[in-house]
């Protein structure tokens, strides 16, 4: 299980060059909108990653460390959303993560020790790799990771159990996507549009399992099953 999803992570979310890295987050802002199934939110500040001398940010607030979340209150019950940056030059990141009024931060850097090692890309026989194979994997990694954050209340009791954020990574774009999946539909555990996404990259992963990596291109540009008919 670990070996593939060691495969699936140096595949899809492990972009290798500056220029990789640049175009996967360009890539990733775009499908946003796809993946959420809303165009109500201020595109204006995530129509492209912000690219300085030292890093990539989603937005020129995190910068300057003010808040910025991603406004959904139309379309959802109240403000969720995050922001990031990634250091080009040292191995380090922020992700922020906001819920109504609350906001926690990860942090990384490569100096600090760090308690999780990633696996190198296993050799693993591809013809052998089933899409159910695939499938679970996901559904393990993505949907319910093994370690994982939950939003709670001032009281202890949770804003929505479900909602597991992991961050058991140093891989900055493992946890974009998986935040971001975190998001679709939120209020709903097993909603179509979650489950759609989860067959939507099983499906990208297996029909590309036999070329060294996948581009951003097609991971993110491949239209979420239920947009499948909408051109934005």
């Amino acid at each position: 299980m670990h070996d593939l999803w060691s495969w699936i992570e140096n595949k899809a979310f492990n972009p290798r060059t500056a220029k990789d890295k640049l175009t996967w987050l360009r890539c990733f802002h775009r499908f946003l909108p796809r993946l959420w199934k809303t165009y109500v939110f201020d595109w204006r500040a995530w129509n492209k990653p912000v690219d300085t001398n030292n890093s990539w940010c989603s937005d020129k607030d995190l910068r300057e460390l003010r808040l910025h979340a991603l406004d959904l209150k139309p379309l959802l019950d109240s403000k969720i959303g995050f922001s990031y940056s990634i250091n080009k030059v040292d191995e380090a990141f922020s992700v922020r993560l906001f819920y109504s009024k609350s906001c926690f931060q990860i942090d990384y850097a490569e100096k600090y020790l760090y308690e999780f090692s990633n696996n190198p890309s296993p050799d693993i026989e591809v013809d052998e790799i089933t899409k159910e194979d695939i499938e679970e994997v996901i559904e393990k990694r993505i949907y319910h990771p093994a370690l994982h954050t939950h939003l709670k209340k001032e009281d202890g009791g949770d804003y929505y159990h479900h909602l597991r954020f992991g961050f058991a990574t140093n891989n900055p774009f493992v946890i974009l996507y998986q935040v971001a999946f975190q998001i679709i539909d939120y209020q709903n555990d097993r909603s179509a549009m979650r489950k759609n996404e989860i067959s939507r990259l099983t499906e990208i992963l297996h029909s590309n399992k036999d070329k060294p990596e996948i581009s951003a291109g097609i991971l993110f540009t491949t239209k979420p099953i239920h947009l499948k008919n909408i051109m934005i």
